[in-house]
């Protein structure tokens, strides 16, 4: 059943998709009237575009990963070194 529902709602976006490309037709006014601009020419809708201008987009080139420093030895206030709960020592990724 659940199967069933999602292709019939696929199937409705699918034909609204349809729809809103295929809107090149003249604009009307409510009354059916053909709609104007200021300068008195035809409005229509805008037609889609082949492709963009330019060209293909250019690719960037990739950075080099940023190095990782060393690890460095953790101290206490008093220069004991730091340990776990489990007395592990502790290392700073600084």
């Amino acid at each position: 059943m659940k199967k069933l529902l999602s292709v019939i709602v696929a199937a409705a976006f699918a034909a609204t998709g349809l729809n809103a490309v295929a809107q090149s037709k003249p604009v009307d006014t409510k009354g059916g009237g053909a709609v104007t601009s200021k300068d008195g020419t035809a409005v229509t809708r805008k037609e889609v575009k082949d492709a963009p201008k330019g060209g293909p987009v250019p690719k960037m080139a990739k950075r080099a990963p940023k190095e990782k420093p060393a690890k460095t030895e953790v101290k206490t206030k008093s220069g004991g070194p730091v340990t776990t709960k489990d007395k592990a020592d502790v290392k700073s990724t600084k």
